[in-house]
């Protein structure tokens, strides 16, 4: 029977374990919560200690989160896409133990870019509500306009007539 320790010196805890005994890799689960000021994004870790792991950013956003805990041969690897509001220059880290927490700040927001931020998103908000009525939303569209357009007309014609 194969012993599950490690065989000496190698590159990674993967490398050194034998290939009978096997590396769990887990995939932590991951809470991100939208500040006002900054986003929070939490990845329970037990069992890691801070230098089992390592963060990085590149310049395109992408955060990610890789460790190796020798204890049980266990890898992690966790990816995902910063939004772009993220200013990646202050993202800040703190580990507890078990949790990862790291504070990734929003660039300091002025009024004309809260407006044109709501501009998009509604006009993203109406392109998906045609969408969902499929075809039908320039017709509903041209209905509606062409009602009005005669409501407008008779209301201009009563008022030319009683003049």
């Amino acid at each position: 029977m194969a012993s599950c320790k490690p065989k000496g010196p190698a590159k990674g805890i993967a490398a050194a374990v034998p290939e009978a005994c096997g590396v769990a890799d887990i995939d932590p689960k991951l809470e991100w919560h939208d500040g006002a000021n900054s986003y929070i994004i939490r990845l329970n870790l037990p069992g890691f200690k801070k230098e089992d792991f390592k963060v990085q950013v590149d310049s395109g956003g992408r955060l990610t989160v890789r460790g190796e805990r020798p204890a049980g041969y266990v890898r992690l690897h966790k990816a995902f896409q910063l939004p772009q509001t993220a200013n990646l220059e202050g993202i800040a880290g703190r580990f507890d133990g078990t949790v990862l927490s790291l504070t990734v700040p929003k660039p300091p927001v002025s009024g004309t870019d809260m407006v044109m931020a709501r501009l998009i998103e509604a006009k993203e908000e109406r392109a998906a509500r045609a969408e969902a009525l499929g075809g039908r939303g320039q017709v509903v569209a041209a209905a509606v306009a062409g009602f009005a357009l005669g409501a407008f007309l008779a209301h201009r014609l009563l008022s030319a007539t009683n003049s």
